[in-house]
């Protein structure tokens, strides 16, 4: 049965309990970290930038030591131009940790310099029909459609870990209200509940959990993109 989630009291004192500033690492990860596992849960607030300059490639870089992303070691083979829109989650320092997705091949997320970023303009709010749809990352995948509460969406996803006998799963089947660009919904507010928060932002969706909405290692935190209607 699909679980009515609208504003209830443990859902608002989740709500409290998970607020962070949108430069805040997530717990336990040195505050150079960037990487794609981490992305899709360590802000509450991302943006999107275009990449400036005339034609020169700006290369990603990593997070593999303590003396990155500075060490010139720390420079990976991906790269980004003039012109590429990069979806940043958070800044440290004069580099800010982003995401990019090429037209061919998959995603990177790495440090770039904030000084080769001209922020995006924040646009209207997400009318309800811009949520709607079939939203992917890798064989995850989240379904949003109209609920029969009015300003309400009816999500469901299915995520997966392992594979043949030693495969996890889990499912989202809930009601949400959208608040401007980001919806949150769960069980409760125990650490051991259901926790998701999404903001659309753009084309993209931005999905993070807790990582107790299914079985072991299982996890619908990712950036998606709307399937196209056949």
């Amino acid at each position: 049965m699909r679980r009515l989630v609208l504003a209830s009291l443990a859902l608002l004192a989740w709500t409290l309990l998970q607020a962070a500033p949108a430069s805040a690492q997530l717990k336990g990860n040195p505050d150079n970290a960037c990487r794609n596992g981490y992305f899709p849960r360590e802000s509450t607030n991302y943006r999107l930038a275009k990449i400036k300059g005339a034609g020169d490639k700006i290369h990603f870089h990593g997070d593999d030591n303590a003396r990155c992303p500075r060490d010139p070691a720390c420079r990976l083979k991906t790269y980004v131009i003039p012109g590429d829109e990069v979806l940043v989650s958070r800044t440290f320092g004069k580099v800010a940790c982003s995401w990019f997705q090429p037209r061919k091949g998959t995603e990177t997320v790495g440090w770039i310099e904030t000084d080769q970023l001209a922020w995006q303009a924040n646009t209207r709010p997400p009318a309800m029909q811009d949520w709607l749809g079939e939203w992917r990352a890798y064989d995850n995948v989240i379904r949003i459609i109209p609920s029969k509460a009015a300003g309400t969406l009816a999500i469901k996803g299915e995520a997966s870990w392992g594979s043949g006998a030693s495969t996890h799963t889990g499912e989202l089947d809930y009601d949400a209200k959208p608040d401007a660009d980001k919806i949150k919904f769960g069980d409760g507010m125990d650490e051991n509940d259901c926790q998701v928060s999404m903001q659309l932002i753009g084309k993209l969706l931005v999905v993070g959990d807790n990582l107790h909405c299914g079985g072991a290692n299982v996890s619908f935190s990712g950036v998606y993109q709307r399937r196209p209607k056949r």
